[in-house]
């Protein structure tokens, strides 16, 4: 199967309120094919904006709205626009496809002093994260499953200074979330008790991955850039 990469970006800064809870939004692109190794901000291009409502996919499911290039030792580049924002990828081993958009909820402001903000997983332009399908037993208490994603080898510190936790879950508001990360189908900005529209974003994921599998491997490239 072709290599998957979840693309993040949480620019611009978009906080939401649900009760004390603060979060942020951001957006997620799903790209298969060659491996992903950086990515970088470009000025936008004369490419309609993927996260667009009209946004259309072609006959084989990838979106319509970005260009490829590929040289012929495989070394390529994708370039698609978010917002007002241009995104390059360099990439190895062939072109890749955008086959998914989300956007993505987290956990910002703490709960007693908004001028201070819980953990979030560290900006990586340079080289994408490991990610791994995995159970967890946190998760479970919130989706009965326990399935999510687990972020693999970060540097990000917990308040302990220990390597934090960091998951990709379903999350319905931001009380769901403390450093970890909530798809939901792209332009949901809604926060609610609902759980339905963010669990159908992960199973989204998982499948496009082949199904659910503990263990399974992707890779998450966090821009912010």
């Amino acid at each position: 199967m072709s290599n998957i990469t979840l693309i993040m970006t949480r620019k611009p800064l978009e906080e939401v309120n649900f009760g004390k809870k603060n979060g942020r939004w951001g957006r997620l692109v799903v790209v298969m094919g060659g491996s992903v190794l950086s990515g970088s901000t470009v000025a936008p291009m004369n490419l309609p904006d993927l996260f667009w409502p009209s946004a259309t996919t072609n006959a084989g499911g990838a979106y319509v709205g970005y260009t490829n290039s590929t040289d012929t030792f495989g070394l390529g580049t994708t370039e698609f626009r978010i917002g007002s924002q241009g995104i390059r990828l360099d990439t190895f081993g062939g072109p890749v496809e955008v086959i998914g958009r989300f956007d993505i909820l987290e956990r910002f402001r703490t709960d007693s002093d908004k001028s201070k903000f819980y953990v979030q997983l560290k900006p990586r332009p340079y080289k994408p994260y490991e990610i791994k399908m995995d159970i967890s037993k946190n998760v479970k208490e919130l989706n009965g499953t326990g399935q999510c994603f687990r972020v693999l080898n970060h540097d990000t510190k917990n308040s302990k200074g220990g390597m934090a936790g960091i998951l990709i879950h379903e999350a319905p508001h931001p009380g769901w979330l403390v450093g970890c990360i909530g798809p939901r189908p792209a332009n949901y900005r809604f926060v609610n008790h609902d759980k339905g529209p963010s669990r159908t974003a992960m199973h989204t994921i998982f499948n496009m991955m082949g199904g659910f599998k503990a263990g399974k491997k992707a890779e998450l490239l966090t821009l912010d850039i």
